[in-house]
């Protein structure tokens, strides 16, 4: 049983479309807290990555308000936005995007920008407490898929950001691979990050304690019994449980 917390991430009613193109986000409300883990599923084109970007600062929704760590992102500058990606979000991508002429601390050092031996004891430490030690002087070429996602986890993870948010990070992998990968996540919730996946794959959407559904751009939050498909809860009743407890 987990502690009730505040919501780390708080998503309500985002909107977001695409000049003169189909796909977007019509209406998705979340609420992520501390300790965590939560699962997006949907159809190609329903809407996913572009929530993801949402929630990751790289697009700005059109409409709807963005809580990250108590800050309305929404009243904030550019730059202020840029620089509370960095400092509070890890990104896991789809395609890694690890740096092939770097070896594997090399790569999850990048997180701190380019002086990548300041940061080495950070980034092996978090490679070795992820099962990796061997591999942390290995080059990312010599790398199994597997391997470089656990990679990319702990790049995304080495700063001990608010909020982890990984795209199909299990995708192509077999499935001790894919453990592998989702127990480096969950590393990464019991430090005390709220981490949301991405995934196509209904079996690694159920490992994760919160279940959501996208379709047709919008957002519903996935009974865990599988029994009902219920509307993702809105702040103010989230807020309004709480009071209650």
């Amino acid at each position: 049983m987990r502690a009730h917390t505040s919501p780390v991430l708080v998503a309500d009613n985002l909107c977001f479309a695409y000049p003169g193109e189909r796909g977007g986000i019509r209406s998705a409300s979340l609420a992520l807290s501390a300790s965590v883990t939560a699962s997006v599923r949907g159809p190609s084109g329903s809407g996913k990555s572009t929530l993801l970007a949402l929630l990751g600062l790289i697009l700005t929704p059109a409409s709807g308000t963005l809580s990250l760590a108590g800050t309305d992102t929404g009243r904030l500058s550019r730059r202020e936005r840029d620089r509370l990606r960095r400092q509070r979000i890890g990104v896991v991508l789809q395609d890694v995007g690890l740096l092939p002429y770097l070896n594997a601390w090399e790569n999850v050092a990048t997180a701190f920008g380019p002086r990548l031996g300041a940061h080495r004891k950070e980034a092996r430490g978090l490679v070795e407490r992820l099962g990796m030690g061997e591999l942390a002087d290995a080059p990312v070429t010599t790398l199994s898929g597997g391997e470089r996602r656990r990679i990319a986890v702990a790049r995304a993870a080495v700063k001990q950001p608010a909020v982890i948010l990984a795209d199909e990070p299990t995708a192509g992998l077999d499935p001790a691979a894919a453990k592998l990968v989702l127990d480096a996540l969950g590393a990464q919730a019991a430090r005390g990050a709220a981490v949301l996946l991405v995934t196509h794959d209904p079996a690694v959407a159920e490992c994760c304690a919160e279940q959501y559904v996208v379709e047709r751009g919008s957002l519903t939050r996935q009974a865990t019994d599988d029994q009902s498909v219920a509307p993702a809860p809105r702040p103010e009743q989230m807020a309004s449980e709480e009071a209650q407890r």
